[in-house]
């Protein structure tokens, strides 16, 4: 799902990827869904090197988020890894 997008030098972000606002409007619970739908989905996002974003505010916000995102999908196997170790565990001692 698309979460981040570049048009006309905006940025707007989507937590369905249906509908989208400015990248000024965001709130902490936008920022959580995205997270949640991106580590079981992936992040999809524009570039900001092939679009620009001329508003200086939503390139500040685009790129912060733009990172965190791409450091969460190359994480997300590692979550997955150690939450089943976890439940692993739980779930043997408590099998017995």
């Amino acid at each position: 799902m698309k979460c981040l997008q570049i048009e006309s030098g905006k940025g707007y972000f989507s937590v369905d990827g249906n509908n989208w606002a400015l990248l000024d409007q965001i709130t902490k619970e936008d920022i959580l869904k995205i997270i949640t739908s991106g580590l079981q989905h992936g992040f999809e996002l524009d570039s900001p090197i092939d679009n620009e974003v001329k508003n200086k505010a939503h390139e500040i916000i685009y790129k912060n988020l733009q990172a965190k995102f791409i450091e969460l999908n190359e994480q997300k196997s590692r979550f997955k890894d150690e939450s089943e170790n976890l439940f692993k565990e739980a779930l043997v001692k408590y099998k017995e």
